[in-house]
């Protein structure tokens, strides 16, 4: 079978400059070469990297693009823009994966044969696009249901199949830990990192001593950040903690990051992007790597994280939100027992999402459309 791969127009592949969703493609990608079928996988153009080459059995096909720009509307044109030059590109194959908005309404079924479009943000009524799409992978429960309310007439098209977490995120963490409260993410406002600064910093009179919050993650507009200017908001936030606080900037490269969780103790994502967030991939890999995690109330966190077993929650849309993840995290701080318990269990979860379970699933899916004629 001949899959074809192709990703958005902002982020190259390799993943050197990160991406969520490239990082998880190009892990499945090597999974299925492994497994004998023909990979190809087209990307963006990107300084250093050749247009066309084979790299470990995987054909990799690059197309101009340009940087993410601030306005939708420019970003939108752009992707128009690099879904026509992707499309043009794609060789012949049995079936084609995309997250990327426009193909699915250009990619030629006679090259593209069966489209399969991973749906990995939150729905917002734009999947009535997606008539021509033989399958709508949707990256967990809560993005499967919100496709079925908007569009009922495509329920029979969904399949619920997690993102896959790499490999290097499982290798065994050291002993002991470091006290450290890790975030890996975008420095953006939907990522609710004022309120991990909020409660962080409640905790400096009781605070164990040696802990430090470590905040690893672009704030550049280009790699899906709020910019400059929030960047200094958080800082600034972050005064009165002092050097307890230290923005690390961002960790692109698989070894690099795996090893920000493998010395971490605690990992902290307390997004509020309600209607954004898919499947958040940075939990899982810290899940994976050992540490004890704690995530706001989303839906989306329900496909590996249960309160109290494999992670905590905390209501981020209380009132006094800051007040209760203060009390999640002096919980973990102080116990150690408790949060070698709750890692431990987290790892486990984790381990579903590893590529070799994830690609099966792929796999298997792929084969029932393809064979479906």
């Amino acid at each position: 079978m001949h899959i074809a791969i192709i990703l958005g127009p902002f982020m190259p592949v390799p993943p050197v400059l990160g991406g969520a969703v490239e990082k998880v493609h190009f892990a499945l990608a090597g999974a299925y070469r492994a497994a004998g079928h023909r990979v190809t996988m087209i990307s963006r153009r990107y300084d250093g990297f050749a247009r066309d080459e084979t790299v470990d059995g995987v054909r990799h096909i690059r197309v101009r693009s340009s940087e993410r720009s601030r306005f939708l509307a420019v970003n939108l044109l752009l992707s128009l823009c690099y879904s026509l030059r992707s499309a043009a590109a794609l060789p012949a194959a049995d079936v084609t994966i995309t997250n990327e908005f426009f193909l699915p309404l250009v990619l030629s079924r006679r090259r593209a044969g069966k489209i399969y479009v991973q749906v990995g943000r939150y729905p917002k009524h734009q999947m009535l696009l997606y008539f021509r799409a033989d399958r709508l992978q949707a990256v967990s429960r809560a993005v499967g249901d919100a496709i079925t309310r908007q569009a009922p007439w495509l329920a029979r098209r969904v399949a619920v199949i997690g993102y896959a977490i790499a490999d290097a995120y499982f290798q065994p963490p050291p002993a002991p830990r470091e006290n450290i409260v890790l975030y890996v993410g975008r420095l953006a406002r939907e990522k609710g990192i004022e309120l991990l600064l909020k409660a962080f910093r409640s905790l400096q009179v009781s605070l164990p001593d040696g802990w430090r919050l470590r905040i690893v993650g672009p704030h550049e507009v280009a790699h899906g950040g709020d910019g400059e200017e929030y960047l200094t908001e958080l800082q600034r936030l972050a005064q009165p903690i002092g050097e307890r606080c230290e923005f690390a900037g961002p960790v692109f490269g698989e070894t690099a990051l795996a090893r920000e969780y493998r010395a971490a103790a605690i990992f902290v994502y307390p997004s509020l992007a309600e209607f954004g967030e898919a499947l958040p991939v940075a939990p899982l890999e810290a899940m994976a790597g050992g540490c004890a995690a704690i995530v706001s109330d989303l839906r989306c966190f329900d496909d590996y994280l249960e309160d109290g077993a494999t992670g905590f929650r905390f209501d981020h849309r209380a009132a006094e939100a800051e007040s209760d993840l203060a009390d999640q995290l002096r919980s973990l701080m102080t116990d150690q027992e408790l949060r070698e318990r709750v890692a431990a269990a987290g790892r486990c979860a984790a381990g579903r999402f590893a590529t070799a379970p994830i690609a099966a699933r792929m796999l298997a899916d792929f084969m029932t459309i393809v064979g479906g004629g």
